[in-house]
């Protein structure tokens, strides 16, 4: 009863849930439309796709309008997230403008009797998820530097630690190859090269960590310039690409580099553990797209599943550049009246930490439902053949999204055991709806399997939202007594 009472009793979490419902309601519909409208009123949904679409992005660029009143009285003025965003978004924007111009480069060279397109696309699915478990343990090494947000020692202790460490997480590429190989029995040459590229992008994406910890929006957008720049100017050089995005990362790194060694090597223990959590972790918003791959040999409908995908990515990278900075402030705030506030206080700060992750998530979640009827709407007036597709990827992906936040928050609060649960039960759920369905490489069949998706994670969705909201109603004592009690 606990986790309904907030969304009622809270008026801007009511409001944006009802937003969910309605836009969920009227995503499942679009597939309707040629059936219920009369005809040519496709023009009409795509003119109100558009309008929709330019309607989130103002919403995205002055993300205040998603804040209560008082928030945004709390937070003031000074900050500019808009521009945060669209430069934390600068993969997304670049490779999806990259490259649908130099496919038919890449299609011409083969790599071992294998298109080099196909070779590409299967490493860009893995290294999202590859790159979940990856960076983990780069955390892990920084932790306890992080809070003063010195950035010198920070970059210091990363180049001390980064050598050993991905040497140490290279035999991840090993668990994506072999599944692999054993569905698509690539010729060594083909397997080799995938293995490559994805250990470039091991070290691509380590090579990132400093500029998300220093919140260094330029240089992360500097890195992804450069990756598109390489992917367009040489498509056919493969290895150019993430080697050449790393090298700015590198060269920002500066004094730092003074402490690179091959020595300091992290706990085989510890690091082993942040992989498996970083693996079940990645797997709810990742898995799903190389299973897909792994079942189709490729062939499936790439730049509408990749599409349908894109309002939940828009979504989860708005939470993490407007909204997760708020809930850290709040955490902090806690943190201080628990050391320095009465008990009277205390209860106060307690409540508006849980509501403001609360609005949070359902801010993420009303973004994304939006976003996904704009893609939805879009495609119905462009290609409608294909909306059905689209539309249960699309939810499909927000319920994905939804549920990842969720485990972060879970494993944030300290149950780490409860979202390695959740990602197991998801990535069983993914392996068994394409594998059960069998068609996936057509339309239909793919939609059906993400259709089932859908039933099974709206209801780890839920599932997950009360254990989320049993640990998250009192922060006070998940965050601190309880570890304090137990000394």
């Amino acid at each position: 009863m606990t986790s309904l009472q907030s969304l009622l009793q809270d008026s801007f979490a009511r409001r944006r849930t009802i937003v969910i419902v309605v836009a969920l309601i009227l995503t499942a519909l679009v597939p309707l439309a040629d059936t219920i409208l009369p005809t040519g009123w496709s023009y009409a949904l795509l003119a109100a796709g558009v309008l929709l679409l330019m309607l989130a992005l103002l919403i995205l660029a002055r993300p205040d309008a998603s804040t209560s009143g008082g928030e945004r009285a709390e937070r003031g003025g000074g900050a500019r997230p808009g521009a945060g965003l669209l430069l934390y978004l600068s993969p997304v924007i670049l490779l999806n403008l990259v490259y649908p111009l130099v496919s038919p480069t890449m299609a011409a060279v083969n790599v071992g009797g294998v298109q080099l397109t196909l070779v590409v696309l299967a490493s860009s699915i893995t290294v999202p998820w590859l790159a979940q478990a990856a960076c983990l343990p780069a955390y892990r090494a920084i932790g306890d530097l992080m809070a003063e947000r010195d950035m010198t020692a920070i970059t210091r202790r990363f180049c001390t630690t980064w050598p050993a460490m991905f040497v140490q997480a290279l035999p991840l590429v090993i668990v994506f190859a072999l599944p692999l190989w054993l569905a698509t029995r690539w010729s060594f040459t083909a397997l080799a090269t995938y293995a490559a590229l994805c250990a470039l992008h091991l070290l691509f994406v380590q090579s990132l960590v400093l500029a998300n910890v220093g919140d260094r929006r330029g240089l992360w957008a500097i890195a992804w310039v450069a990756y598109a720049a390489a992917l367009f100017v040489a498509p056919t050089i493969w290895w150019l690409p993430p080697l050449l995005g790393a090298l700015t990362q590198i060269a920002a790194m500066g004094r730092g580099l003074g402490a690179v060694s091959f020595r300091r090597r992290l706990g085989a223990r510890d690091f082993s553990t942040d992989l498996v959590r970083g693996l079940l972790l990645g797997a709810v918003l990742w898995a799903d797209k190389f299973v897909l791959f792994l079942v189709t040999d490729g062939d499936f409908q790439v730049v509408i599943v990749f599409l349908a995908m894109l309002p939940a990515v828009v979504a989860y990278n708005y939470y993490f550049v407007n909204l997760a900075p708020r809930v850290d402030k709040a955490i902090t705030s806690l943190h201080r009246t628990i050391a320095e506030e009465p008990l009277t206080v205390l209860a106060t700060r307690s409540k508006r930490l849980s509501r403001t992750v609360d609005r949070a998530i359902l801010s993420t979640g009303a973004v994304g439902m939006v976003l996904t009827l704009v893609i939805s709407l879009l495609l119905e007036g462009i290609a409608p053949v294909n909306v059905l597709l689209a539309v249960s990827v699309g939810v499909a992906s927000w319920a994905f999204m939804i549920l990842t936040l969720l485990s972060y928050e879970l494993d944030y609060i300290g149950e780490k055991a409860l979202p390695q649960v959740l990602g197991g039960i998801h990535l069983a759920l993914c392996v068994a709806a394409f594998l059960l369905i069998g068609v996936t490489q057509t339309s239909g069949g793919a939609a059906l399997a993400y259709g089932a998706l859908v039933v099974a994670d709206l209801v780890l969705v839920a599932v997950a939202w009360v254990l989320y909201k049993r640990h998250w109603t009192q922060p006070e004592y998940t965050l601190f007594w309880r570890h304090a009690t137990s000394w």
